[in-house]
């Protein structure tokens, strides 16, 4: 038998095996349990790791859509390039490759500065194409082709290049492209190239998604110091989306024209009468290098400034949109020279300015159809009412003065809208009272945004009682009605509004929208809610001022048979006249500085007959709105009737 000591030896023994059995069995359990971690339910991440280290992706640029106008003429497209691009790791020598190749071809600084930037930015190890430059011809690339030996990390691709075939006659719509940055954060999009370019103005920022398509992606497989061994397409690129736009580049071209020159003559640079002139004249902005604008006084002068709109009243397309001065969005497809972008950017009239969307003016007498339309619609006067003109209004301690310093007389509506008569609007604008005025002008299109497809638009300012008060705490004065009733004061107006309200007044039915873009707005107008007796009286009176015997515009008349125009004539003092000036005779515009002279604008739409077309020309500083702003929209409809 035996005995006790032997049996507790036993047992201790026992439960040592007992306790390494457990220990082992816990060990190899644990280790088969990493085992199937690692192949079973880690197997995804570290296939993902893994290949990270073999491969890396390189995005590929889609080609981007264009831009055409009705009548699918190009007004932004693609043209081949070639770019120059780096197969970097941390292996190559960069510096010995750029010099290597700055032998044989030229790269600007400003590429060979982005290209080092983004080296230094790389903080990943493995390999990464990184563009050298995009400004490879042809000729360069054979250079570098035939010495290819010699740098066996560089490789040449394909690229599109924008153009813009239309150049500065649609810079201000088209807009430009260039490359991405931090200002825009807003596009969902996560760039890691340097060569990226969106849009930036324009028609190319506001349609950027849908231009730019979808970006591809190219594998490389590398090997563990990086080499690049074998590339395939991983994605394909999806191009991006045509955008057909409303404008005809034939009447922007002939409407450029035509408002540049206004009342002026173009004189070659080749004329010895004025090529010394021409030398002295250091503060011309737009000369061309072909020729120069003459005034009637045989003085050399700078091409127009302001805007000028043609809008289709029944679908509000604009078929033209002229912003003067302007710029050739092409200079943004090559690199930037700094004494181009510098004159540009110091130009004192703005080229930047997109004057018809963003501009914004008084608009002078162009808004007295909005007044009498208040008036007529709250019962205040008839088409009989008439008021006496004596040449002007006292108001208080203050004088109110009519253009027509001996006055017209008595008057109705029609003809105080024939003749532009500034004391017949102040006594009617005393009656209806601003608040009425302010619901009638942005009914008809003033003071608000549009749906249109700029991003840089302005509101103006359409003020009323409430508005001054929220905005200086002061209450409104009866003489700031006076001067909101001839469209001058707080009143503030964009060429796109103007347009829009001659078409509404021309419509009669609908509160017609302005659009960029081909048959977007079909059947999706509000009624326009205006007595259409009322808005036939305006229309009629509108006739008046091209047609009657005492219209501010009778001797513009288109003349045909079939074809006439109607509209309304403005011109906006930019300077406060004061009495003694009166009495000493008011100074001639033409002999005034340029700053100090009158803007001329005209509102108008044609035909009479049945209206098609409405139009707003806005020429700052031109003088008057008559003799200025009216031929030009007269000959921007002949040219459209082809009278």
């Amino acid at each position: 038998m035996k005995n006790k000591s032997q049996k507790n030896l036993e047992n201790k023994i026992s439960k040592r095996f007992f306790l390494l059995s457990l220990l082992k069995g816990t060990v190899v359990g644990a280790i088969g349990w990493r085992f199937f971690d690692l192949q079973m339910i880690e197997n995804r991440k570290y296939e993902k790791l893994s290949d990270n280290n073999q491969f890396n992706f390189h995005m590929i640029s889609p080609e981007r859509g264009r831009i055409l106008d009705r009548k699918m003429r190009l007004l932004a497209g693609n043209m081949d390039g070639f770019s120059l691009v780096l197969k970097w790791n941390k292996n190559i020598n960069v510096d010995d490759i750029i010099k290597k190749i700055l032998k044989i071809v030229n790269i600007s600084q400003k590429d060979l500065n982005k290209f080092y930037e983004e080296i230094k930015s790389n903080k990943k190890e493995f390999s990464k194409e990184i563009l050298i430059t995009k400004k490879l011809s042809q000729k360069d690339v054979s250079k570098l082709a035939v010495r290819r030996i010699e740098f066996p990390e560089v490789s040449f691709s394909m690229t599109k290049k924008r153009v813009y075939p239309q150049g500065i006659i649609a810079g201000h719509i088209t807009g430009y492209i260039g490359p991405y940055s931090k200002k825009d954060s807003k596009i969902k999009i996560k760039p890691n190239v340097s060569w990226l370019e969106v849009g930036k103005a324009g028609l190319e920022q506001f349609f950027d998604n849908e231009l730019r398509g979808k970006y591809g992606r190219k594998r490389n497989e590398v090997t563990s110091k990086g080499h690049i061994i074998a590339s395939q397409i991983y994605e394909n690129t999806i191009p991006g989306s045509d955008i057909k736009t409303s404008l005809d580049m034939g009447l922007q071209a002939f409407a450029i024209e035509r408002f540049e020159r206004g009342n002026n003559t173009l004189v070659s640079i080749k004329n010895k009468n004025f090529k010394k002139q021409i030398k002295k004249t250091k503060d011309i902005n737009n000369i061309n290098k072909d020729y120069v604008y003459k005034d009637k006084k045989n003085r050399i002068v700078d091409a127009q400034s302001g805007s000028v709109i043609v809008m289709d009243i029944e679908n509000g397309e604009i078929l033209c949109s002229v912003s003067s001065p302007g710029y050739d969005p092409n200079i943004f497809s090559n690199e930037l020279e700094t004494n181009v972008w510098n004159s540009l950017k110091n130009n004192s009239r703005s080229p930047f300015l997109n004057r018809s969307m963003s501009g914004v003016y008084p608009p002078g007498s162009t808004i007295k159809m909005a007044v009498a339309l208040a008036a007529l619609e709250n019962g205040i006067i008839d088409y009989n009412t008439k008021f006496y003109c004596n040449g002007f209004k006292e108001l208080g301690s203050s004088t109110f003065h009519c253009w027509a310093k001996d006055g017209h007389g008595k008057l109705n509506l029609m003809e105080a809208i024939e003749q532009s008569c500034d004391v017949f609007f102040y006594e009617l604008g005393l009656k209806v009272g601003i608040d009425k005025i302010a619901l009638m002008m942005k009914k008809l299109g003033l003071g608000q945004f549009y749906d249109v497809e700029i991003n840089d638009k302005s509101k103006g300012v359409v003020p009323n009682i409430e508005w001054k008060l929220k905005r200086d705490g002061l209450q409104w004065s009866m003489g700031e009605t006076l001067n909101v009733s001839i469209g001058q004061g707080y009143l503030l107006t964009t060429p796109l509004q103007l347009t829009t309200m001659v078409s509404r007044i021309a419509n009669g039915k609908f509160s017609i929208t302005p659009t960029l873009m081909m048959n977007k707005n079909q059947n999706r107008f509000e009624p326009l809610n205006i007595n259409p007796q009322h808005l036939e009286f305006i229309k009629k009176s509108m006739e008046r001022v091209v047609k009657g015997i005492n219209g501010t515009a009778r001797n513009y008349r288109i003349g045909s048979n079939k074809i006439e125009m109607a509209g309304k004539t403005g011109t906006v003092q930019v300077v406060r006249i004061s009495e003694v000036e009166r009495e000493k005779g008011l100074i001639k515009n033409e002999d005034r500085p340029w700053k100090k002279r009158d803007h001329a604008l005209f509102v108008g739409y044609a035909p009479t007959s049945k209206p098609k077309y409405s139009i707003s020309v806005v020429v700052e500083h031109g003088g008057s709105g008559s003799s200025v702003a009216a031929p030009i929209a007269r000959d921007i409809f002949k040219y459209i009737f082809k009278v």
